[in-house]
């Protein structure tokens, strides 16, 4: 399957400024395979880090923390997709933005939250750790406590990766206090919440998601 990325500026994106008028775009051709890149049980890194595409953000933990407000109505989802919401009452949640219904347990299921990801960010697409998103593009990474929760992480300009488990504070670290380097290797293991299973690792692009628009205000 092969998946197309439009490529213009996103200064136009961010201001709103669409034209009516010529003009060209470039497309980049991505291969896509939604099953060779869910993770697998034995899979071997090449990386110590994965590596960057120069799109990813700054860790500023104080962003989400020092306010009680954003502290308590971004979750994992939010933080990764990688905008604050201002006026946010109710947690951003895969798919809910998109037309999804409620998330039953037989929802656990890493295709199913893939299919999810893809309708609120349908630009995002599935990569593996060891190869970097294109450019103007992030990596993020998802694993389940199957019937039980699911968990988010974002990978950081420093090459660490961080997260916001529900509304606590947004940490660095893994269940054993950690700095993350692979997040598939670190200790998902929060004591309430045991992320057991790990799914894939996606592409995104902060500005397309649905999921941050203001059917969340």
């Amino acid at each position: 399957m092969l998946y197309f990325i439009i490529n213009m500026p996103l200064s136009s994106i961010r201001e709103n400024k669409w034209t009516q008028e010529p003009y060209i775009l470039e497309i980049k051709k991505i291969k896509y395979n939604n099953n060779n890149n869910l993770i697998k049980n034995g899979i071997q890194f090449k990386n110590e880090f994965s590596p960057l595409s120069g799109s990813e953000l700054e860790y500023n933990p104080d962003k989400y923390n020092k306010n009680y407000l954003i502290k308590q109505t971004h979750n994992c989802y939010s933080y990764a997709l990688g905008k604050i919401v201002k006026g946010l009452k109710s947690k951003a949640q895969p798919g809910y933005a998109s037309g999804f219904s409620y998330i039953q347990n037989s929802d656990y299921d890493c295709q199913k939250f893939s299919r999810r990801l893809k309708q609120d960010n349908p630009m995002s697409y599935l990569e593996s750790f060891d190869e970097s998103c294109v450019a103007g593009f992030y990596k993020i990474f998802l694993a389940l406590d199957v019937k039980n929760d699911y968990h988010w992480w974002k990978h950081d300009s420093s090459g660490y990766w961080s997260h916001k488990p529900g509304a606590s504070d947004v940490v660095d670290k893994d269940g054993s206090g950690k700095k993350i380097k692979n997040p598939v290797l670190s200790n998902r293991n929060f004591g309430r919440r045991n992320y057991y299973k790990p799914c894939f690792f996606a592409c995104i692009q902060s500005d397309l998601s649905r999921a941050l628009d203001t059917i969340y205000r």
